[in-house]
């Protein structure tokens, strides 16, 4: 046996922080480098080897168990990262054409905008007169509000789409993501053509909590009556996880104020749940002397409430922070029942690697990074702060001390969640303490837990709950006036750009410094360096962002729509079009793709905004743009399109102060540095009124834009079709010849004409076109003409976003497809 005397404290004094941490990192090797599995199965069987030969000689092994972490995590990490599907497995169905689905309902539906969205375990496929047994979960939309519940079983007719990726530097991995859940494809269905073919008698827990979920949210609408929606759906998202009903602008009033984390089930009301469970059952148990003569009464009082702790759970949903609670207060119950003390850092340690061991991939979410993040932050903080406890003795310090004892937690907590807040979200709350002082108390003391009693009282008696229920709502409404307040005020919340890992890394290394300053020398130094390598970070973005003498142009993956980004030389931006789709609340392509590839290369200022024309797949991302980013242009066509995404366009641009300049192709150059704009398209022969435009009219009357550094230029044009080609040859001819063409609309057959082609002699042309896209973009017959004349070309649709950086001599070409990955990418830079 190892004497404790060998292992030293400062590796081993909490075990279970240094074996996550070497978990964790496992975890991550697995991910991005998950080619090396036979050099890391050969370190664990080391590993093995020389922990037995330590421990068969009484010697410390004490890196041992970390390095068969490290493995472990990476082996659990790997199937994840390359995932092998077996001859039965849905993956190799995808995009295969309409099958006769079978599958049954695998989690609770959710209905928004009029749909119905439920993940399906698919269990057959049939077509014609075969059918497969297949195994694989879809994502199923209902075009329609569909009554489902897990366990139904579904027939429908569907083509299953695999996920795709908008494939942009540092871009957000959706179809890794989708897979993480073990969910490979998604498919529609109109409401019509679903038929439900029983239920599934292997999910009954689901359909028990499903039901009971439903329960209680018609207790607490019919409670609180017509009015107060919002705070219905905030009690049901408090009391048993349901956030289906918190829309958009709830969910915004609540993270500008910087209180969003009140919507999540966490410690606290999983907390409250057991400390009502075990003072139940304790005075349950005080009836029974053999348990109080044994002692056994806390013991049992501590094991019976694993019970109800367990199923709060499951009614809540089990996120990772609930799981980071659950498996908290579990080890805190278990402590109990066995007599032990326990130490909470430890104790959270405990809690990320249950969930890392079960689920790997739970390290890159969301949820789960800020849960741990929030609760080591005040955890450690308040470990190595001094509040005066010595002074406690006296009713004003003791109340002093919890004053400033609660202020110190919402300021550790969102000084711990800060960096991945503005890593994932690009926002950050200044009145974030302010208003955790007032809604904290108001609804995580008082609304939380009268809101899981009246849940528990429904079990026995429904009026006591529905007045519970009321009380709640009421007691949120006036939570709901103090929201209001704080994320009214003009500076609540300010969008920021996206921190890199590097700098990520150095906030919490000054952070760890600052709070040991006094007790290590160390800290010391090692705050110093972190400045300095700060500083140098700083150097390093301001010449990327302000300093550099090329110009960078990035033809943006918007799917089927059109985007480019021109970084000039001395930090001015352009930015032509924005992509979109037809419905912005469906998927906002300004917010979900544009502004966050802006903000991983740190641009917060748009010196020009051009919209080729007002159609919604290059209109409707520029809407995002306006209204957060200090845009100081619009350029425009002139045509006033009538549609939804054309006022919400010109309502930013009045509101933000924006110029809306209408440019043609008689209006002068514009120099920006070193380099010149000129519009060459449209004429007024294309800018008919709007009523009485085709949408032919509206292609044709494309902005093309020219931008010229020395010797090189790229030239973009919109939509134009053949007629606005022929006419832009006939006035432009002499000033069309560029390096670099953006293929006009989206390389249709109806454009890219042979004289345009001879006329501009590209080297290097850029289609921008979503793959697998309904109308067939690029044309076979386009993509043979611009290869015949010698074009490189290159599509959004396969290639993902072109990267191009010109010095004023030659133009240097990058595909995504060719970097080192978007979301290795964007995590190292």
């Amino acid at each position: 046996m190892i004497p404790l005397a060998a292992i030293p404290a400062s590796v081993y004094y909490r075990p279970a922080v240094p074996l996550t941490l070497s978990l964790m990192a496992g975890i991550v090797l697995g991910r991005y480098l998950p080619g090396i599995a036979l050099p890391v199965l050969a370190t664990v069987l080391a590993a093995a080897a020389w922990l037995t030969v330590r421990l068969r000689r009484a010697q410390p092994a004490r890196w041992s168990p970390l390095l068969a972490a490290l493995a472990a995590g990476y082996l659990a990490m790997v199937p994840w990262a390359s995932p092998r599907s077996g001859p039965d497995h849905l993956a190799g169905y995808l995009d295969t054409g309409y099958w006769r689905v079978h599958g049954v309902v695998a989690d609770s539906p959710v209905v928004r905008f009029g749909r119905t969205r439920a993940v399906l375990d698919v269990t057959t496929l049939a077509r014609d007169d075969r059918s497969h047994a297949v195994r694989g979960r879809i994502r199923l939309t209902v075009t329609g509000e569909a009554a489902l519940a897990p366990g139904d079983r579904l027939i429908f007719p569907a083509r299953i789409r695999s996920f795709r990726n908008f494939r942009n530097p540092g871009g957000f991995d959706y179809r890794r993501h989708m897979a993480y859940r073990g969910i490979h494809g998604s498919a529609w269905v109109p409401l019509e053509k679903l038929r439900r073919n029983g239920s599934d008698a292997r999910a009954p827990a689901d359909r028990l909590v499903h039901a009971a979920r439903g329960r209680l949210g018609q207790m607490i609408d019919s409670a609180a009556g017509d009015s107060h929606a919002d705070e219905k759906a905030v009690l049901k998202a408090l009391v048993f996880g349901d956030r289906s009903g918190i829309d958009e602008g709830l969910r915004e009033r609540f993270n500008r104020a910087g209180v969003g984390h009140l919507l999540a089930i966490s410690g606290l009301h999983v907390g409250i749940v057991a400390t009502l469970a075990f003072g139940g059952w304790r005075w349950l148990f005080s009836f029974f002397p053999p348990l109080l003569w044994r002692g056994w009464g806390r013991p049992w009082a501590a094991a019976a409430t694993l019970v109800p702790v367990l199923a709060y759970g499951m009614l809540a949903g089990m996120s990772p922070s609930t799981q980071r609670a659950e498996i908290m207060v579990a080890v805190f119950l278990l402590a109990m029942i066995m007599g032990r003390s326990h130490d909470t850092i430890n104790t959270l340690a405990v809690a990320a690697l249950a969930i890392l061991v079960f689920f790997p991939p739970a390290l890159f979410s969301i949820s789960f990074q800020l849960s741990f993040a929030a609760v080591l932050a005040i955890v450690y903080g308040l470990e190595k702060i001094d509040l005066g406890g010595d002074k406690a003795d006296r009713f004003i310090h003791r109340m002093r001390n919890r004053l400033t004892g609660f202020l110190l937690v919402s300021a550790l907590a969102i000084a711990g969640t800060t960096p991945l807040v503005l890593f994932h979200f690009n926002r950050t709350s200044l009145v974030g303490i302010a208003a955790n002082l007032m809604l904290v108390p108001l609804v995580g003391f008082v609304a939380v837990p009268i809101g899981l009693v009246s849940a528990f009282a429904a079990i026995f008696c429904e009026p006591a709950a529905a007045l519970g229920f009321r009380l709640s709502v009421q007691i949120l409404r006036l939570a709901s006036m103090g929201l209001d307040f704080f994320s009214g005020l003009s500076l609540a919340a300010v969008k920021v750009v996206t921190p890199s890992l590097v700098e990520i890394l150095l906030y919490y290394l000054a952070g760890w410094c600052l709070l040991n300053l006094r007790k290590t020398t160390v800290a010391r130094w090692v705050l110093a360096a972190a400045l300095v390598m700060a500083l140098g970070d700083g150097l390093y973005w301001s010449y990327q962002r302000f300093w550099h003498r090329d110009l960078r142009v990035t033809a943006v993956d918007v799917g089927q729509g059109g985007c480019t980004l021109l970084e000039l030389p001395g930090g001015g931006v352009v930015l032509y079009d924005g992509g979109g789709f037809s419905d912005n609340r469906l998927f906002d392509m300004g917010r979900r793709v544009v502004a966050p590839l802006l903000w991983r290369r740190k641009i917060a200022t748009v010196d020009i905004l051009v919209l080729s024309h007002p159609n919604a797949d290059h209109l409707n991302g520029l809407i995002y743009i306006a209204d957060h980013f200090n845009v100081r242009e619009l350029w425009t066509n002139g045509d006033a399109n009538t549609t939804q995404g054309y006022g919400m366009l010109m309502a930013a641009c009045r509101d933000k102060g924006i110029v809306v300049r209408r440019v043609h192709a008689d209006t002068g150059d514009t120099v920006v540095g070193p380099v010149t704009f000129a519009v060459l398209h449209p004429g007024t022969e294309f800018l008919h009124p709007a009523d009485g435009m085709t949408q032919e009219d509206r292609n044709n009357g494309s902005l093309v834009l020219k931008a010229t550094l020395g010797e090189t230029a790229f030239l973009l044009t919109g939509d134009i079709e053949a007629p606005a080609e022929r006419q832009l040859v006939e006035r432009a001819a002499g000033d069309l010849a560029s390096t670099v063409l953006f293929a006009p609309h989206h390389g249709s057959r109806t454009s890219s004409s042979a004289e345009l082609v001879a006329a501009v002699g590209p080297d290097v042309v850029v289609i921008s076109a979503g793959a697998g896209n309904r109308f067939g973009f690029p044309h076979a017959e386009v993509m043979d003409r611009y290869r015949d004349a010698g074009c490189r070309v290159l599509c959004t649709g396969t290639h993902g976003a072109v990267y191009m950086r010109s010095d004023g001599k030659t133009v240097h070409v990058r595909p995504e497809t060719a970097s080192c990955g978007p979301v290795l990418y964007s995590t190292i830079f």
